[in-house]
């Protein structure tokens, strides 16, 4: 399990069901826009916040008052070092690897000829140590592991130029600076230190704040950023055309419709009356790109255009990312322009009271926390929250933010108030140590990848269709269906698990797969020719569990690579965004919890954009529906995704209801609570629930359809053995107690630092 960050929303803690965090408002744990963080030793997390309005720097307690602070609070959670805790770890390790990992190890290598079409020649070092190929069926590694190489050259060239344009704007900022201010308002000691260079540029307190913390016109300087947003527009163009061809001028024809008929709105109508004319365009849109597969520059009288080169990508599919970002665009223009001054200092004044990622910010950087102003000593999320000027919400800024490379094709996700502060004031939250340490956990996780890839091959063994007999069966020839066999539906191999999400079918280069595949199959077997049922049809019913839990697995493990690199990419840049993945995906101890983890910087953007404007906490319920159908849609319009979206929503509102129960002072669940052990096991339980009800409700939704899974299910209750069925369920009971463990720690932990800050 995968222990990264403190969580360190005070919501997160209390003592419901399932969870250790949430009394009375943890029903809304997802949708309350909790922000994922990191260690302590990488220097802050993204919430957090400290005592004083001014934003001084928060000191640590002395030794004598940390002491005390420790010994009143008691040490409730289950210690790393109990016998419990330590059993579970290795019982956890011990049937990973024995009753999961090797009997799918086995049935990839017994089945090497039928899954062979969707594998590739290994790699040097794994061939050498016995690998007979590396899994290429999921198109999406695919495309990330054969398009990363070659841009790496590029992207060191953004970054350089981008810290070039950086520095040019920071020495004009201070050049204005030191024409405006007075020689007599100081001791010349700070405008010295400007002139000198540009490595402190950010001492001058360039955010519009004044003396009085009032909201004040911005200096000139501060507007001049217009050099770097070129510099993001032209190379994310460039990418956005090699990638997704010519296709993706229509992108950008829907980008500048939403700026110039969209945005603008809020000017001739109510908040309400555009915030729905916005989302049922958006929606729209969606469909409209899904039904026509793109347009066509045939239809205008230049199909040349349509035929010059074959996309990897195609750009509707990566429209659906520009999405996200325009509605923030939108929504963070219309709060600038209705309480944006108001909001702004209520959000600073509330992350220096209350924010442990902001003091843990201000704590790391106090040598230079007297000459900078607050928004450069904020997290990401005090970043997001304090509305820009209105006069910064330019088209180049907003074609910047969309196209802003290092996190344009997949995210994480970052608001349009974020993009902008961090262009002026460069993130301060992890220490250059703690980056490169960012950077060589990002290679851990890549050789854990590869090296599955390379022995069990998940996504092949789930995905790969039975192979028929045809003509050259003879010969040893055989030919893939074009639809699978597996139970399911009957359409083609789909790969709609986040953003770069893509189907087969209408992937511009899904040519080369086939034509890859061919030739593959040219070598096959007749022994395999002749077979009549996929690889997951053959295998056994306790091996398709074990499947079907791998495959949430390496999509975890998946994203949290091509998530990492391309958040590496942007720390490296001076930006910031949320960790998308903070935790392991079993280390959740509900559905609330997981899916806050799951992709944390979209669920940050439900929150803000569609959880808030639709009425918080006071309508949870009727909202969670219409928040899964759209995040069901945006990653891709087929029934499949809208079972998975009703499963999630019944599991969830099943979760909430429970959740009140036991936050409530019925006797029967203060009775409960009394019980350490009673509670902690029965929030185990509920753990071990949820993490059943995740795999299922994934495996319908990304993997092989309701009708599989439904018919799985039904094979597993019925004909699973006792002895497979008590190792199992003791398999998730370890889980449970580990991620149990590390949230109430965690839960004690935060209330250390709370202390140690001075926090409320």
């Amino acid at each position: 399990m995968e222990v990264d960050s403190l969580r360190t929303s005070p919501k997160e803690y209390g003592a419901p069901f399932l969870r250790p965090w949430a009394a009375g408002t943890a029903a809304t744990a997802t949708l309350t826009g909790s922000t994922p963080t990191r260690s302590i030793s990488e220097g802050t997390g993204n919430a957090g916040g400290g005592k004083n309005d001014d934003m001084d720097i928060v000191l640590p307690l002395s030794r004598a008052a940390a002491a005390d602070a420790t010994s009143s609070t008691s040490h409730t959670y289950l210690s790393r070092t109990s016998l419990e805790y330590i059993a579970s770890v290795v019982s956890v390790i011990a049937i990973l690897l024995t009753v999961c990992l090797y009997p799918l190890y086995r049935v990839g290598s017994g089945h090497h000829e039928e899954l062979k079409a969707n594998l590739r020649p290994p790699w040097a070092l794994y061939r050498w140590l016995g690998s007979t190929g590396v899994d290429v069926t999921d198109l999406q590694l695919y495309y990330f592991v054969v398009a990363v190489p070659p841009a790496l050259p590029y992207l060191m060239l953004f970054l350089m130029i981008s810290r070039r344009l950086r520095r040019t704007a920071a020495s004009k900022q201070a050049a204005i600076v030191r024409e405006a201010i007075p020689n007599s308002s100081g001791d010349g000691k700070e405008l010295g230190s400007l002139a000198s260079g540009t490595h402190h540029t950010e001492n001058v307190t360039c955010d519009g704040t004044n003396d009085s913390g009032t909201f004040g016109p911005l200096p000139p300087a501060l507007k001049d950023m217009s050099a770097l947003q070129v510099h993001h527009i032209i190379s994310g163009m460039l990418i956005a055309l090699c990638l997704c061809g010519p296709g993706f001028l229509f992108g950008v024809a829907l980008m500048l419709f939403n700026f110039y008929l969209i945005a603008p709105l809020y000017k001739r109508v109510s908040f309400r009356a555009s915030m729905a004319v916005m989302w049922v365009w958006h929606v729209s849109v969606l469909f409209l790109n899904f039904y026509s597969h793109g347009y066509r520059f045939g239809w205008f009288g230049l199909g040349f255009l349509d035929n010059l080169w074959t996309p990897l990508i195609g750009w509707s599919t990566q429209y659906n990312m520009s999405v996200l970002r325009m509605i923030s665009f939108n929504n963070d223009l219309w709060e600038s322009a209705s309480c944006g001054e108001e909001r702004r200092q209520r959000s600073l004044a509330r992350h220096a009271r209350t924010c442990i990622a902001c003091a843990q910010i201000r704590d790391q950087q106090r040598h230079l926390a007297a000459s900078l102003p607050p928004e450069a000593l904020s997290c990401y999320k005090c970043r997001t929250e304090c509305p820009r000027h209105v006069e910064e919400f330019t088209l180049t800024a907003y074609l910047g933010y969309i196209l802003y490379l290092p996190l344009f094709m997949a995210g994480p996700l970052s608001s349009f108030n974020a993009y902008v502060s961090y262009q002026h004031h460069r993130a301060k939250s992890m220490s250059s140590t703690a980056l490169w340490r960012y950077g060589f956990r990002f290679l851990c996780h890549t050789t854990l990848l590869v090296t599955l890839l390379h022995y069990v091959p998940i996504m092949a063994m789930l995905l790969t269709p039975a192979a028929a007999p045809t003509e050259g069966a003879a010969s040893g020839a055989v030919k893939v269906r074009a639809a699978p066999s597996v139970p399911g539906p009957t359409g083609p191999l789909t790969i709609t698990t986040g953003a770069m999400a893509m189907s087969a079918e209408r992937s511009p280069a899904w040519g080369e797969m086939r034509n890859i595949a061919s030739a593959v199959n040219a070598t096959t077997t007749a022994a395999a020719a002749t077979a009549t049922r996929s690889v997951l049809e053959q295998m056994t019913l306790e091996e398709k569990s074990s499947l079907f839990f791998f495959s949430l697995a390496f999509l975890w493990l998946k994203f949290s690579v091509i998530w990492r690199f391309f958040r590496f990419c942007a720390l490296l840049d001076g930006f910031d965004p949320p960790e998308d993945m903070p935790r392991c995906f079993a280390n959740a101890v509900s559905i609330q919890s997981f899916w806050r983890d799951w992709h944390a910087s979209f669920n940050l953007w439900i929150v803000r954009y569609m959880y808030i404007p639709m009425g918080g906490s006071r309508t949870k319920l009727l909202s969670i529906l219409p928040i899964f159908f759209f995040i069901a849609i945006w990653h891709d319009i087929e029934l499949r995704l809208l079972f998975w979206a009703v499963i999630i929503c019944l599991t969830f509102m099943t979760e909430i209801v429970v959740t009140q129960f036991f936050s409530s002072k019925n006797p029967l669940a203060l009775r409960l609570k009394r019980s350490p052990l009673v509670w902690r096991y029965l929030r185990v339980f509920g753990a071990q629930l949820g993490l059943i009800e995740l795999a299922v409700a994934n495996a319908i939704g990304f993997s092989i359809g309701a009708k599989g899974a439904v018919l799985t299910v039904h094979q597993l209750i019925d004909n699973t053995s006792l002895l497979y069925t008590a190792v199992m369920t003791f398999f998730f009971l370890c889980i449970g107690i580990i991620a149990v463990q590390h949230r109430d720690q965690r839960a004690y932990e935060e209330q250390q630092l709370k202390i140690k800050y001075d926090l409320r």
